[in-house]
């Protein structure tokens, strides 16, 4: 048996040592991987001597020994991929029962509390790829087609730290575009953003707009202090402004739909006392909020700032204008 087969065959068994309420004895051990009685004591010597302080023995009324973990040993080692959930949802959407369906959902959520935060949001990005690759999933919304090659170019660009060279569109003269690429922001299209040397400052560009990219043999620093996610905190979408407080207040009839809406990662959530939600967060990009806005109809109001109240109201003058 090669080295590493023991390795799993160890952490096999440290998990049967985590699960397992009554113990193991020599014999389980000898049972369940299929080997003589020295190997089964070999491999539980490997394991009391990886977790010596972990392991306790269990009081039975038979002369075998049996040893446990104590509880929440393994826990940390214990991990949960894009498949594990994919696999949930699939056994979900096989059931009629509402109760069993929403048995499922109530696991999924237990089994994702348990999963780091700073992986929750890549598990739940590879699930919709997953679901959509088996055909259970379909990306149903108006976006703009984005040429698969640009894409790896400028990945290729961003990780290597090299500056890219394209042409741009800008109010109907064709300009060349220097950047230091420093990330992209998928909304209802995708955006580059990086640092232009010639305005020394931050700019963002249409991908779908941009023609003849090349990426230069020309190393760029990029700036320690820009963090992507940081950077579009203080926009709603791509629109970047100066970020203001707006507290909104959603209709009891959509509560539902609320509180599990993704409105920007500001957003704090609160149920009132008359059921309605109240919806708060600090951003700018007043136009795309108005778009929001817009697509929940009259069970939405704006309570604040009034700045903010009196854009909308024009927003919507404007648009009944342009009947």
């Amino acid at each position: 048996m090669s080295r590493l087969n023991k390795a799993e065959d160890i952490i096999e068994l440290a998990m049967m040592f985590q699960n397992s309420f009554r113990g193991l004895c020599i014999s389980d051990i000898q049972e369940h991987f299929e080997c003589s009685r020295r190997s089964a004591e070999r491999m539980k010597t490997v394991l009391f001597e990886m977790f010596p302080d972990r392991i306790e023995e269990v009081e039975t009324n038979d002369k075998k020994k049996r040893w446990r973990f104590v509880k929440g040993t393994m826990n940390s080692l214990i991990t949960f991929n894009a498949d594990d959930f994919a696999n949930l949802e699939y056994l979900k959407g096989l059931s009629n029962d509402e109760n069993k369906q929403k048995q499922l959902d109530e696991l999924v959520a237990k089994i994702k509390a348990l999963t780091p935060q700073n992986n929750s949001r890549a598990l739940e990005t590879d699930i919709e790829a997953i679901l959509e690759s088996e055909g259970f999933a379909v990306r149903q919304y108006s976006r703009v087609k984005t040429d698969s090659k640009t894409m790896e170019l400028l990945r290729n660009a961003m990780l290597s730290f090299k500056k890219v060279q394209f042409n741009y569109d800008i109010d109907g003269t064709t300009k060349s575009i220097t950047l230091n690429p420093y990330g992209i922001i998928i909304a209802d299209k995708y955006y580059l953003v990086g640092y232009n040397d010639y305005v020394a400052d931050l700019r963002l560009y249409k991908i779908d707009k941009i023609s003849d990219l090349v990426m230069l043999d020309e190393y760029f620093e990029k700036d320690e202090k820009f963090s992507l996610p940081e950077y579009c905190k203080k926009s709603f979408g791509i629109y970047q402004e100066e970020p203001i407080d707006i507290a909104l207040e959603f209709d009891k009839s959509v509560k539902d739909d609320v509180l599990n809406y993704h409105f920007h990662p500001t957003q704090k959530l609160k149920e009132l006392d008359n059921g309605n939600i109240q919806v708060k967060f600090t951003s700018g990009g007043t136009y795309a909020i108005c778009q929001e806005l817009f697509k929940w109809g009259t069970n939405v109001k704006i309570k604040k700032p009034s700045s903010f109240k009196a854009y909308y109201k024009k927003y919507l003058s404007d648009v009944l204008n342009n009947l």
